[in-house]
């Protein structure tokens, strides 16, 4: 066994991790054998070993001559002291990370940013919302392709048209002749964005209407809701780990989803136009 690779247990890590792996683990450890925290004797031990190792593994080095000497020397109440003062300063630094790195977050432009987006998000929230109070309008389809079936976001089977206008629609259970001998369709959309709503077909004898799937219409309120998020961690603005997450996952897959949602079935031309057109 490797001098080093005792320290590394001692933290339950193997002799790959990383500084960060070791602080994360140090950290926790400390927390749990702290004698502020934890008073059984063998705790104090274990959080005096703790703060040697991790000195010696974040530092890279075995202590040697005087300074392995001088340890030696110590009384155990004097490297308990150590332990805690070493311990308070590894809070204190994980302090310090933690506000500059929210600072980073919460100032400068990338926040301006972020609030922009923010504003951008909810005031689309609120339009999908407007839009599903407002009068619908018909647009007259012809199928000229369909995929095989498969299982929807809600249940029941659905297929893929593609349809003379150039509209990607997933309608859920259409009968088998729907898209062969009678390919005419009516797709009924919102006002403002033009989201598919239902789909009308009309056989010679009766007029049926069909859901469509993987769609705004089918996930409402669900996306409406999820652009709303931005906003409400930007009001939210806390040193917590819930503000960082919403923060990173509102940039990173909300802003994604944003602009997806925008670039596709040219909505952005719908929204500057007001669905006119």
């Amino acid at each position: 066994m490797s001098v080093r690779k005792k320290y590394y247990d001692l933290f339950g890590l193997d002799e790959s991790a990383g500084k960060t792996e070791i602080r994360r683990a140090y950290r926790k450890l400390a927390m749990k054998y702290h004698p502020d925290k934890n008073q059984d004797p063998r705790a104090h031990q274990i959080f005096v070993d703790l703060a040697e190792a991790y000195e010696i593994l974040i530092n890279d080095r075995l202590p040697k001559g005087n300074e392995l000497k001088t340890r030696k020397e110590k009384s155990f109440e004097e490297r308990r002291k150590d332990a805690e003062e070493r311990f308070r300063k590894q809070q204190e630094r994980q302090r310090r990370e933690q506000e500059a790195y929210f600072a980073n977050l919460t100032k400068g432009k990338k926040w301006l940013v972020f609030k922009r987006f923010a504003q951008i998000s909810a005031f689309l929230s609120c339009l999908l919302l407007l839009d599903t109070l407002l009068p619908t309008h018909m647009e007259n389809h012809t199928i000229i392709s369909y995929s095989p079936k498969y299982n929807g976001i809600i249940n029941g089977q659905v297929i893929s048209f593609k349809t003379d206008r150039e509209l990607e629609i997933f309608v859920k259970n259409p009968y088998p002749n729907m898209y062969t001998s009678q390919p005419q369709i009516g797709v009924e959309r919102s006002w403002i964005f033009h989201n598919p709503v239902k789909v009308w077909h009309r056989t010679r004898y009766y007029l049926k209407s069909f859901d469509v799937d993987f769609s705004v219409t089918s996930l409402f309120p669900s996306v409406p809701m999820l652009f709303l998020l931005p906003i409400l961690t930007m009001y939210y603005r806390r040193k917590s780990f819930w503000f960082t997450l919403f923060y990173l996952f509102s940039f990173n897959i909300i802003g994604i989803f944003v602009v997806y949602f925008l670039v596709t079935q040219d909505r952005w031309l719908h929204l500057l136009t007001l669905g006119i057109i």
